[in-house]
């Protein structure tokens, strides 16, 4: 009687265990929608940075990027460990107990899912529910006007030809990054913490060492230029073209998902403003440039319907060095996209467009809108200048 209860006990704790374990991971995953801002903000404000010191001491003692090499062994084992699996299950199945060893997999399947869930959330989930940067920033909330656009146009446009004027070229009249990728990583953390201080932003001062990654060429078939790494706490950086006019955007903006911001709106506006105050010119030179073309598009739309005059202080000439750093990125791409469409007609499968669709889908699942979440209105930009670049110049 005894050995029989013994196993109906098991049995119940074996069901209780495939209902429940689904059950948790689920919560896991969705937890961050139900979690309130203001207590958002305080564990992104308080404990996150504590809680992420670990991993980013860690990462700084490896000079090349963890995940890439993780991924790179991780793969070829994933498949050998299936098949293992497969053939232990085809032995089960002729002999017994086939049913144990699957429910001792699953089992295990879901709470390594369960751990991942966790660590995602304490590392990056929590954090898109904080205050958004652009709130924290305390812009003017005045009416804009054609006016305070074609204001802020001209000063994004001052800024980059300054910027770009203190910048040497190659042969080609192309402009590139004035320090390496170490020195230009770690004045990104100065910079990033400075504009915190500066801006009164809650960010984490964390020293985070961004990594490159040496299959970047590849990577740059899915047209993703930077990833954070929420698991290592590890930023990675494509350097296959260290683009002058993107490459300090995004080391600022994977550095700012490290240092407690998950949203990519508010990773895009502190990057971007972040460069705008920097003391380097290529840093400066991608901030307003950033700027610029965004603010361009809109004040000729906004004339366009109205029937406003469109502003007559941009020289085509002197935009011709901007122009060429334009040129030399697009031939990048346009390579790139060359390679890609290479590979649908060998293999059936567009790396780009399925990488689209996977990280929209993730940005969606964490509230986000989708790929339109990286874009910045319009209007912060504005803002940001009428608060503070305006009232300086003014």
């Amino acid at each position: 009687m005894k050995i029989e209860r013994k196993g109906k006990k098991k049995t119940a704790r074996r069901i209780a265990a495939v209902v429940v374990l689904p059950v948790l991971c689920g919560a896991a995953v969705i937890c961050n929608a139900f979690i309130p801002r203001n207590i958002a903000d305080y564990y992104c404000n308080n404990i996150f940075p504590g809680l992420s010191v670990p991993m980013q001491s860690l990462n700084i003692f490896f000079q090349y990027s963890l995940t890439e090499n993780i991924i790179i062994c991780l793969a070829p084992l994933l498949v050998i460990g299936l098949i293992c699996w497969t053939v232990i299950l085809i032995k089960k199945m002729l002999s017994h107990g086939a049913l144990l060893y699957l429910y001792r997999s699953f089992r295990n399947l879901m709470i390594l899912v369960l751990i991942g869930a966790i660590s995602f959330q304490a590392m990056h989930g929590i954090n898109y529910k904080r205050t958004h940067v652009s709130e924290s920033l305390d812009l003017t909330d005045a009416e804009l006007s054609y006016e305070d656009y074609c204001r802020a146009l001209r000063w994004a446009y001052m800024g980059m030809l300054e910027a770009r004027s203190h910048l040497g070229e190659d042969y080609n009249g192309v402009a590139h990054m004035t320090e390496s990728f170490e020195n230009s990583a770690t004045y990104a953390n100065s910079l990033l913490n400075a504009f915190s201080d500066a801006y009164n932003v809650p960010l984490s001062h964390n020293y985070v060492r961004a990594k490159p990654v040496s299959m970047s060429h590849y990577w740059s078939y899915t047209h993703i230029v930077g990833m954070y790494d929420m698991f290592l706490a590890e930023v990675n950086v494509n350097t296959d073209y260290m683009s002058i006019n993107e490459y300090p955007i995004t080391l600022c903006h994977e550095l700012c998902h490290a240092k407690g911001y998950a949203g990519e709106t508010d990773c895009n506006t502190l990057a971007t403003l972040a460069c705008c105050t920097s003391s380097r010119a290529d840093f400066r030179y991608a901030g307003y440039y950033e700027i610029f073309w965004n603010l361009l598009n809109v004040t000729q739309g906004i004339a366009e319907a109205t029937g406003e005059t469109v502003p007559d202080f941009i020289s085509v000439d002197a935009l011709d060095p901007v122009l060429r750093d334009m040129r030399a990125s697009v031939i990048y791409w346009n390579q790139i996209d060359e390679e890609v469409d290479a590979v649908k007609e060998r293999l059936g499968i567009d790396i780009t467009e399925t990488s689209d669709m996977v990280n929209d889908t993730f940005l969606k699942s964490n509230g986000e809108s989708g790929l339109e979440s990286y874009h910045v209105p319009d209007s912060v930009y504005v803002r940001f200048y009428l608060t503070y670049a305006g009232a300086k110049n003014g």
